[in-house]
């Protein structure tokens, strides 16, 4: 039989209670300093970026997802540069001018986006202002500086486009490296220089100010893309429509 012990009158066991950690208030105070931190971090990264080019790129995400291309944002003469040298914190009057840059290369998206989407022209933003493309293998005739009568509506669209702005407008010539057929052309320049101001007649003629309007030649010497392969020449065989940023600065 079990024996039992009883404990003796009076006497209670006592139930010490847990010491209060008085070091608790330092993981308050850590987390505290974590999100200072954190908080400072973001200040300085949204004060040293390049607004401009956050803008830019979610232009051209939104042309994407509305139907449009890839090809329409990023210059390709830039191909291989690194664009994290370029953030670095903006002075007010940069930062004026490529918010009015930006704004320019969003209203040409949007109103010319059918024609991106049709591949007919391409449209970038570069340092210049905003630069509409005109592919010289759908405008043009092989060798011919004489703009295709069913490319003329689309000259017709960016000219309605341009029509409204108060900028300058420089229209440039360019064609691949192959020579060209002496017995038409003296060489590139002169075929680069026909087309460039033909494509300015047309313009004109759409009700595009004279005055506003110049035309010039690069011939072959601007190249985006290596003349090594048909496609590359393709892509280099063009006119560009030079819309310069300012409004008051002259064609160069």
């Amino acid at each position: 039989m079990a024996k039992i012990t009883r404990r003796p009158p009076g006497k209670r066991r006592t139930i010490e209670e847990p010491k209060e950690d008085l070091m608790r208030w330092l993981l308050t105070y850590a987390d505290m300093i974590t999100l200072l931190l954190l908080f400072f971090i973001i200040l300085y990264t949204i004060s040293s970026m390049n607004i401009s080019k956050y803008k830019e790129v979610s232009a051209a995400f939104a042309s994407v997802f509305s139907g449009g291309n890839f090809g329409l944002l990023f210059d390709r003469s830039n191909v291989g540069t690194s664009d994290l040298s370029n953030i670095t914190p903006q002075q007010p009057a940069q930062a004026t001018q490529e918010a009015n840059r930006t704004l320019l290369f969003t209203k040409a998206v949007s109103q010319l986006k059918l024609l991106i989407k049709q591949n007919k022209v391409r449209v970038v933003a570069n340092e210049q202002g905003v630069v509409i493309t005109l592919l010289s293998d759908l405008s043009f005739g092989s060798g011919s500086a004489q703009v295709r009568d069913d490319y003329i509506p689309v000259l017709q669209q960016v000219a309605d486009f341009i029509r409204g702005l108060p900028n300058q407008v420089r229209i440039e010539g360019h064609t691949d490296n192959t020579p060209t057929d002496e017995t038409k052309w003296a060489s590139n320049w002169d075929l680069a220089a026909a087309r460039a101001i033909n494509v300015l007649t047309v313009m004109e003629a759409y009700g595009v100010p004279p005055d506003r309007m110049s035309a010039v030649s690069f011939g072959s010497t601007r190249p985006l893309m290596s003349n090594e392969t048909p496609e590359g020449r393709a892509y280099n065989r063009r006119v560009d429509i030079v819309i310069v940023q300012r409004p008051e600065q002259l064609p160069r």
